[in-house]
């Protein structure tokens, strides 16, 4: 709710889908994303893999833990056989899949395939194990689940002084908005922990906000957002990509999507400020 609220607001403040000035939202400059590759049968997933490299995506992301492990380290190898690291970047997502007793052999074999990183792999809430991984994993992890939830500062600091990961993924809509991302990013850049911000299944409103939002954070990894082909009812979309980047391409009128049901003139700055304030604010 606060990321709908911190957007609204900021359409309200502008007066225009272009929510921040910057290389992105002037469309001189795209933002470098992944391509994502959803869990599915092993055919489905190696013709999405197929895709996404011919669309021009330099760095895939690939779901994993829902067929035989086994089968996914094939798919990965074959990525690998063709494409070294230095020409595909190989992310992958376990969304917690893996038990703390196996992750690390599964991670030890993983590491043969010359990955940039692993995405949460055991559930969310086991902080001394996942700690434990993050010192002795071959592959750098990346915190996601682990982050839903932790909204106090204090809260923040424990959880990444305790878990010390390589690095965290942000979305907004899941995080605190994008004022609680910012926190979680300044608390992880003064412990050396990288970042990258991803979407969450939001509409095209989320989607556009975020995408400028991260433009002004000048970040060169490659970033988790897409352009809500998911889909079948939405708003119009300022963005598209282009091979292996995201870009701002606005033309004509512009939609208002602020303006309530039932009002003339929308919500005003200053209630929404307030309610956002109030959210915000924690005992």
């Amino acid at each position: 709710m606060l990321f709908g609220l911190e957007t609204a607001l900021r359409h309200l403040q502008t007066g225009t889908i272009r929510l921040w000035d910057s290389t992105f939202s002037r469309g001189e400059e795209g933002i470098p994303i992944n391509g994502l590759v959803w869990m599915g049968t092993f055919e489905e997933m190696k013709q999405r893999i197929h895709e996404k490299i011919t669309q021009g995506f330099r760095c895939i992301k690939l779901k994993i833990g829902a067929i035989d492990f086994n089968r996914e380290l094939e798919l990965l190898a074959r990525i690998r056989n063709h494409f070294p690291a230095e020409q595909i970047e190989l992310r992958v997502d376990a969304n917690g899949a893996f038990t703390p007793g196996e992750a690390p052999h599964k991670l030890e074999l993983l590491s043969q395939m010359d990955l940039h990183s692993i995405e949460q792999p055991i559930r969310a809430g086991q902080w001394q194990e996942m700690a434990q991984l993050c010192n002795e994993s071959p592959i750098p992890i990346a915190l996601d689940e682990e982050l839903i939830g932790i909204n106090r500062r204090e809260d923040k600091i424990a959880l990444l002084d305790t878990i010390h990961p390589r690095y965290i993924i942000l979305k907004p809509s899941l995080h605190g908005g994008i004022s609680g991302s910012e926190e979680w990013i300044a608390l992880a850049e003064e412990r050396g922990i990288g970042w990258w911000i991803t979407s969450a299944l939001e509409s095209n409103i989320g989607l556009n906000a975020i995408a400028q939002w991260c433009a002004t954070l000048h970040t060169k990894l490659p970033q988790g957002l897409g352009t809500g082909l998911l889909f079948t009812d939405n708003a119009p979309s300022p963005l598209c990509i282009e091979e292996d980047c995201l870009w701002f391409r606005s033309e004509g009128s512009e939609p208002n999507f602020t303006c309530l049901p039932g009002t003339d003139n929308g919500t005003s700055c200053e209630t929404l400020s307030e309610i956002i304030n109030s959210l915000t604010h924690h005992d």
